[in-house]
């Protein structure tokens, strides 16, 4: 493993998801790596193999299955998750980008701050459509975010929840 070079970092995926996902990625220059259950106690720099793994246990496993792109650009994920698409690949809802913030983070901790992002990501937006009498599905709503290119929880990529409540008020002209 190369932690310099574009890498995805996979927890929880099935077998069929991680073939597609190799295609993509051999294409595209970026390291297809696994997540080993037995070292989510590691923070996830260690995962990426750019901090020393202290021999922390797992506390556990994850909820559901998450993407981490590690040392790539905005346009390098936005080009991998639209040909990721385009080969209907069954993507997580839970994505994100490295960070030094995350890095020093397990997996689950991740795992959890996505988590509460999207739900807090639906209850803004629950409350930006009541306040400006739209009362649209949330199918039509997503089909939006996709249509302009707006991250959003299920989102692209991982993003500064206020970023994303900004983005998506503006996206609806408020």
């Amino acid at each position: 493993m190369n932690p310099n070079q574009p890498m995805l970092l996979t927890f929880e995926l099935q077998p069929k998801q991680m073939t597609s996902l190799r295609i993509i990625c051999i294409r595209n220059g970026i390291q297809l790596v696994k997540a080993d259950p037995a070292m989510y106690g590691e923070t996830i720099g260690v995962l990426c193999g750019m901090d020393e793994a202290k021999g922390i246990a797992a506390e556990g496993g994850l909820a559901e299955p998450m993407l981490l792109f590690a040392n790539m650009t905005m346009a390098a994920v936005q080009k991998f998750l639209n040909e990721a698409k385009a080969a209907k690949f069954s993507r997580p809802s839970l994505m994100a980008m490295l960070t030094e913030t995350n890095r020093e983070w397990t997996p689950l901790q991740l795992q959890s701050q996505l988590a509460e992002e999207r739900v807090m990501v639906r209850e803004k937006m629950q409350s930006i459509h009541e306040r400006s009498g739209h009362h649209h599905d949330h199918e039509h709503d997503h089909a939006y975010m996709h249509q302009h290119g707006i991250a959003h929880s299920h989102g692209h990529v991982h993003e500064n929840q206020k970023a994303v409540v900004n983005r998506l008020a503006r996206a609806i002209g408020h």
